[in-house]
């Protein structure tokens, strides 16, 4: 063995058995032993952080408690961060002071969830979408096909859905008629409608979020002067995120629409309009025996209409 291969061996008996033999080991600050790995350098002995999220009454402050970065890469398990919160200070974030840009980061996770936009695909959108917002794209689609210049030649097949956490439907399970164009001709059309009738609820889905945030927000702003110091902090308002995805998704089924064959009505702002459904959600309760998930039923659509 080489000298190198000692010292590494012998550094291994001070660090926890979770850490990845792919960790270099060496000293630092004395005898600490530390990691290096592709991301930087990080301390082993003693390990940063606890293997368990910080109890506030374990520490004389309130500790910060978020997930150390490259935590099983570096440590082999999950650490926490006791670094000194925000609140500490009397500022409004609960995290220490590296760990603050999470905070937006896990606001604006929690947000595409509740809209979808970047879904994967329009599937996986149908899979997260509430019992009733999905009917409503089903009745949504239905009138969109009969709104085409195309003849889908339109069947209504019933599913069963899952309702039970819905709060307008109180069964359990209900079935719904899905309408599935058999006319094989006009498939890319049809998948142009289910698109513009998803991306309605999801267009729906983030003007609910900016309705409940208010159209502006408040931001704040420091002002420097030349030599770069903070000299003022400034309160002024700034335009909903969401106002520039709304207006290019309202875009985008304008052209789903235009290429599944429905004409659009200026007179209305370019609404979509389906005139011959009053959106009265018609449904009957299920035997619950066969319930079908709701990207599957949303895959149906094209793929039934093939065989």
């Amino acid at each position: 063995m080489t000298d190198n291969n000692t010292s590494q061996e012998d550094l291994r008996e001070r660090v926890p058995d979770t850490v990845p033999d792919d960790v270099e080991l060496f000293i630092k600050n004395g005898d600490e032993v530390w990691g290096r790995d592709e991301h930087g350098e990080f301390r082993l002995n003693p390990m940063g952080g606890t293997a368990e999220p910080p109890d506030p009454d374990d520490y004389a402050y309130m500790p910060c408690g978020h997930v150390l970065k490259f935590t099983y890469e570096r440590y082999g398990q999950t650490r926490y961060c006791t670094g000194m919160a925000g609140t500490n200070f009397g500022q409004d974030f609960t995290t220490c002071k590296h760990h603050k840009a999470r905070m937006a980061l896990i606001e604006r996770a929690d947000e595409l969830f509740e809209h979808g936009h970047f879904a994967y695909n329009y599937l996986n959108f149908a899979k997260r979408l509430s019992a009733e917002k999905f009917i409503f794209a089903m009745e949504l689609m239905g009138g969109l096909l009969e709104q085409s210049t195309y003849d889908f030649e339109t069947e209504v097949h019933y599913r069963s859905i899952d309702t039970e956490d819905s709060e307008m439907i109180s069964e359990d399970a209900v079935d719904i008629g899905i309408p599935i164009p058999t006319n094989t001709m006009y498939s890319l059309q049809a998948s142009e409608l289910l698109q513009a009738a998803l991306s309605e609820v999801e267009v729906n889905n983030m003007r609910e979020i900016v309705f409940r945030d208010g159209v502006e927000k408040t931001v704040t702003e420091q002002a420097t002067d030349m030599e770069g110091h903070f000299t003022d902090t400034i309160d002024g308002t700034a335009e909903h995120h969401l106002h520039l995805p709304i207006s290019r998704l309202s875009s985008d089924i304008r052209d789903h629409l235009e290429t599944g064959g429905v004409e659009m009505d200026e007179s209305n702002g370019g609404d979509i309009v389906v005139p011959q459904n009053n959106y009265t959600l018609d449904v009957k309760e299920s035997d619950g025996d066969n319930v079908d998930g709701q990207e599957d039923i949303a895959a149906s659509i094209l793929n039934e209409g093939d065989n």
